[in-house]
């Protein structure tokens, strides 16, 4: 694992969430949110120079993008995923931060929650589909009202108390 404090990355972050808040033209043209992530990623570039910065990435290697998980009756489970936002070293096990990322109002999170939750942990059910990100994000953005609505920081696998409240300090 890269060895890169968690509030480096949510400070990084923090800073281009702000700077798209500002943006007049994005504001003016409210977009829906498969606009607003690639818009975001593009501002995170400049902030994360050592890693790519990738919007709705679908593939490892030559594999589809999935997560893995036991149901009640201990079967395994997959799904097919693309993040809205994904910070990694292409080809490698880095993983340093994904972000689930929905407009103000949206209320089914399940799926963004289960990602995060999955793409968080130290160890996967299936290995195939572990990648072990260092941090998620699930960002609520207000965007007519240039503000973060709701965030939660995940770290290995659950939310985390402590990064999420400073995150949100960072962003109001």
């Amino acid at each position: 694992m890269v060895e890169i404090p968690d509030r480096a990355i949510l400070g990084q972050f923090s800073r281009a969430v702000r700077e798209m808040l500002a943006d007049d033209d994005l504001i003016r043209a409210a977009p829906q949110e498969f606009s607003i992530t690639p818009d975001l990623a593009m501002k995170m570039i400049p902030l994360f120079r050592q890693w790519r910065v990738s919007a709705e990435w679908t593939s490892r290697e030559d594999m589809l993008k999935k997560i893995s998980w036991r149901d009640d009756d201990g079967k395994l489970q997959s799904m097919a995923i693309r993040p809205d936002i994904i910070v990694h070293t292409p080809h490698t096990e880095v993983n340093i931060l994904v972000v689930e990322a929905k407009r103000v109002g949206k209320k089914d999170y399940a799926g963004d929650i289960k990602k995060l939750t999955l793409m968080t942990v130290d160890h996967s059910v299936d290995t195939d589909y572990h990648y072990g990100y260092r941090v998620g994000v699930h960002l609520i953005i207000d965007l007519p009202n240039r503000r973060v609505a709701g965030n939660d920081v995940y770290r290995n696998g659950q939310v985390d108390g402590d990064l999420t409240d400073w995150l949100w300090r960072l962003l109001h």
